[in-house]
């Protein structure tokens, strides 16, 4: 009978044993499979983590471009301050780097084009403008956006703002002031109150050739883009020049030193033009161009005016 009972006990004693190491089995089961969660969980984190400041980048110039693109599609062009027409500024970007930038309202936008002064190579603009505020987005020859200009007036003589970079990375202060005022109805048509039939790109490509003849002292093929007989100082007084062999004769005299450097560093671009003409150079000193028809023969532009 003892025997039995002892049997009994025994029996008992390794199913509990049994039962506490599968107890403690299962509960050291669940503890790694916390772990192995809690370890993913951190993993997951610190991936992110890492991964946050190109995404931080990204999401910074995304909201800066819905930002803008909100501004843009919140003004009310019609309230705007600038009238059909074009409007040119000089200024600076940084307060060192000049620049140039002429600008048109269009029924629904401004367009137009700004260059650096000592580049020269124009880039386009396309933006909107209400009555304080104007957003500009400049563009490549690719078409791709490459910055913007936010700025504020309080009339149209003196535009002041940020130039921002397209990717958000790079932001400068800007300063424009208004140089001139040309009433035109059609965008691209800039010269048309002084020409009959030559468009804006070919009186730009003569002025430049024109520059470069003074440049270069190329003065026998100057003297064949002037229309005679035409006025100049020689020494101080004005000649009528009758002919291209007085001219070169006079070369020296008519274009002297401060007169061409005049000319050679005047803008082929955004020139002045009234119904008297088109013209290019600085201040007092200029040439003036108009379009001229020579008897049977087809419109040309020509030098009509010397004022050195």
């Amino acid at each position: 009978m003892r025997r039995i009972i002892l049997i009994i006990m025994l029996t008992t004693l390794m199913t509990g044993c049994s039962s506490a190491k599968q107890a403690v089995n299962n509960t050291q089961s669940s503890s790694n499979q916390e772990q192995a969660k809690t370890a993913t969980t951190v993993t997951t984190a610190k991936t992110a983590t890492t991964a946050n400041p190109a995404t931080k980048a990204q999401s910074d110039k995304n909201a800066n471009s819905k930002s803008f693109s909100s501004l843009l599609e919140n003004m009310d062009i019609t309230k705007s301050l600038f009238k059909k027409g074009y409007y040119d500024y000089e200024g600076t970007i940084n307060n060192n780097i000049k620049i140039q930038m002429s600008i048109y309202k269009q029924n629904k936008e401004i367009v137009g084009t700004y260059f650096y002064e000592k580049q020269k190579k124009e880039i386009k603009l396309k933006g909107k403008s209400d009555k304080k505020d104007i957003i500009l987005y400049e563009y490549d020859a690719t078409g791709r956006n490459t910055g913007i200009f936010m700025g504020t007036m309080k009339t149209v003589d003196k535009i002041e703002g940020k130039w921002v970079s397209a990717d958000n990375k790079t932001s400068y202060p800007f300063t424009l002031t208004l140089k001139s005022n040309i009433a035109v109805n059609v965008y691209g048509k800039r010269y048309a109150v002084a020409l009959n039939t030559k468009r804006d790109k070919d009186v730009e490509e003569f002025v430049e050739k024109i520059q470069s003849y003074v440049v270069n002292g190329d003065k026998q093929r100057l003297v064949e883009q002037i229309k005679y007989p035409i006025n100049a100082k020689i020494n101080g007084k004005v000649v009528k020049i009758q002919n291209k062999d007085y001219f070169i004769k006079n070369y020296d005299l008519i274009f002297y030193p401060k007169y061409k450097a005049s000319i050679s560093n005047s803008f082929t671009k955004n020139l002045f033009v009234n119904y008297q003409g088109i013209m290019f150079g600085e201040d007092i000193f200029n040439v003036w161009i108009n379009e001229v028809t020579p008897t049977g023969g087809i419109p040309k532009l020509m030098i009509t005016a010397i004022n050195n």
